[in-house]
């Protein structure tokens, strides 16, 4: 598992703008990233118009050559366009994931 990439972000959504946030989220894997192994979107507790989202990827190049291709950036956009400010987070490298063989 040492090569697999991980994402965390925060996005904040325009007030009252969570839940489509969520789905134009949803709308971006939809289109069945190459490279993404996981993802979970989750709506915060303290916040109506917060959202984390964490990812796994196969390993960096993937996660660059994923994100950056021509439909993703369009659907990406349309999920921006959405947010008060911008998106807050960083990037790792997964050291352990429950329930997964590092075999």
């Amino acid at each position: 598992m040492p090569d697999r990439f991980s994402v965390y972000g925060r996005m904040t959504a325009r007030p009252g703008e969570r839940e489509v946030l969520i789905e134009r989220f949803r709308d971006v894997l939809r289109l069945g990233i190459p490279g993404l192994e996981w993802c979970s979107v989750n709506a915060a507790l303290d916040d109506p118009d917060t959202i984390w989202v964490m990812q796994i990827w196969t390993d960096k190049a993937t996660h660059d050559t994923g994100t950056r291709s021509d439909p993703v950036v369009a659907a990406t956009g349309r999920v921006m366009s959405l947010l008060a400010g911008p998106p807050e987070g960083s990037y790792g490298q997964v050291a352990y994931l429950h329930g997964v063989s590092t075999a």
